[in-house]
Formats: C-alpha cells, sequence, structure tokens
C-alpha cells in the first residue's frame, strides 16, 4: 500500500513483513492472489469449491472432479508421497473416500479474494476401509484442515494446505 505525504509517496511495508514472517515461521510460500475480483467472480470462486468439496470429496463425482481441476493443476503441499498434480490429488480423495467412505467436510470459514479461496473446514469420516496400511477400525474421525485454492476460469489451479495428518492418524492409530 502507498500512501502520500507532503507530495513524497511512501510505502507501508507491515502487510510485506507480516507475510514474511508468516511465511517463515510456517514454512512455505503464500500464494499472492490476483488483482481484486468483482463479487461475482468471488461468489462464483467459491462455489467452485463448495462443488468440490461436496460433489467430489463428499458424493465421489469424478466427473465432476475432471472439470473442476484445470491440466495444469499444482498442488503445493501433497499429502504423503502423492505426485502434486491432478493424478495425485484424484488418487488422494480416493484412497480417503475408500477408508471413510462418508467422508465429508464442514466448513467453519471461507474467504475469497483475487483468484484464492481459503477454507477452514473440520473432515469428518467413519474408518471403514484401510488407509495407509492400517485396516478399518470403525472409529468415527475428525481432523481440521486450512488451505488456498486458485481458482481461474472456473478450474482449479493450484493448492496450499496446512491439514492435522497427525491428528488423524493418532485417531486410527489408538489402542483399545
Amino acid at each position: 500500500m502507498t500512501h502520500s505525504t507532503e507530495g513524497a509517496d511512501v510505502t507501508d511495508t507491515v502487510d510485506i513483513s507480516r507475510r514474511t514472517l508468516i511465511t517463515g515461521l510456517i514454512g512455505i510460500t503464500l500464494p499472492v492472489p490476483a488483482a481484486a475480483a468483482a463479487p461475482d467472480d468471488l461468489a462464483a470462486n467459491k462455489t467452485v469449491i463448495r462443488q468440490l468439496l461436496e460433489g467430489v470429496q463428499r458424493d465421489g463425482d469424478f466427473d465432476l472432479f475432471e472439470r473442476l481441476f484445470a491440466p495444469d493443476y499444482v498442488d503445493h503441499t501433497p499429502f504423503g508421497d502423492a505426485r502434486p498434480d491432478r493424478n495425485g490429488t484424484r488418487e488422494i480423495y480416493r484412497t480417503f473416500r475408500a477408508a471413510f467412505p462418508d467422508w465429508n467436510a464442514e466448513v467453519h470459514l471461507q474467504i475469497a479474494e483475487g483468484d484464492l479461496v481459503s477454507t477452514y473446514k473440520t473432515y469428518h469420516g467413519t474408518h471403514l476401509g484401510p488407509f495407509i496400511g492400517i485396516a478399518a477400525t470403525g472409529r468415527a474421525t475428525r481432523f481440521n484442515v486450512m488451505d488456498v485454492m486458485r481458482v481461474r476460469n472456473g478450474q482449479i489451479t493450484d493448492h496450499w494446505t496446512v491439514a492435522d495428518g497427525a491428528g488423524l492418524m493418532a485417531q486410527i492409530n489408538q489402542q483399545d
């Protein structure tokens, strides 16, 4: 942000400093939003992410997956050793749906800025199939996720996430 002070331009570095600090603390490069989008574009981008959560992840509509994810999609923080592309993300979703057939997201907060949509959610599901080498336990699980997805022309092009994978694993690894 630039402010004018008696004819001189002064750059406000507070936002830049916060981004640098946060990036250093969490060890990832934060996405930079595109120029401001119209309110209709922001709502449309949020709708794309809702379709992902409800249609693909919850309902298993992988034809919808093919329409929502851009051919050049990049997952900047892939789960486990999954490939950081469409194929890797598709397999992640299939793995979760096979292990947790009732997998669904409870959205707590969703914010859109430019071409980015950030969603804070809690995933719920019952562990009814093998997951990362762990046999089905029948346990109800929940874990929190905060992610950012870039949406351009109605398709998801990029993804960054912070998820409580350790919490999920602790729930299905616990000894009775």
